[in-house]
């Protein structure tokens, strides 16, 4: 009885022990630092959820640069269906550059010359 005692004393604290050293080696979303780069495309996010990267990881990428694209309802539903959450299409309407690649190489007299 004692031994079984004794036992249970000392893998106990050895259990607990592993399973902090278990927690702290997965590094956290918040810990990882996002390299500088250009804005993020719709099909970049696409991509992120289709590799399961975590979404918080996603949402830290889109706060940190921004994406180039507009959002609007058919490209928050594709981001919802590939695996995205509501507050990744949060995360990504606050982050919208202010001059998304719409353009496609058109320059200013190409405009003019379409406007008339």
């Amino acid at each position: 009885m004692k031994l079984s005692r004794l036992r249970w004393l000392l893998v106990c604290p050895l259990m607990i022990t592993m399973m902090a050293s278990a927690q702290e080696a997965q590094p956290e979303a918040s810990d990882v630092k996002i390299p500088s780069g250009p804005a993020l495309a719709e099909g970049d996010v696409i991509i992120l959820l289709q590799a399961k990267v975590p979404l918080e990881l996603i949402q830290k990428f889109v706060s940190t640069r921004g994406v180039n694209f507009l959002s609007s309802k058919e490209t928050s539903k594709r981001i919802l269906a590939a695996g995205g959450s509501v507050a990744l299409v949060g995360t990504i309407n606050l982050n919208q550059k202010d001059e998304p690649v719409t353009n496609l190489g058109l320059n200013e007299k190409d405009k003019d010359k379409k406007k008339k």
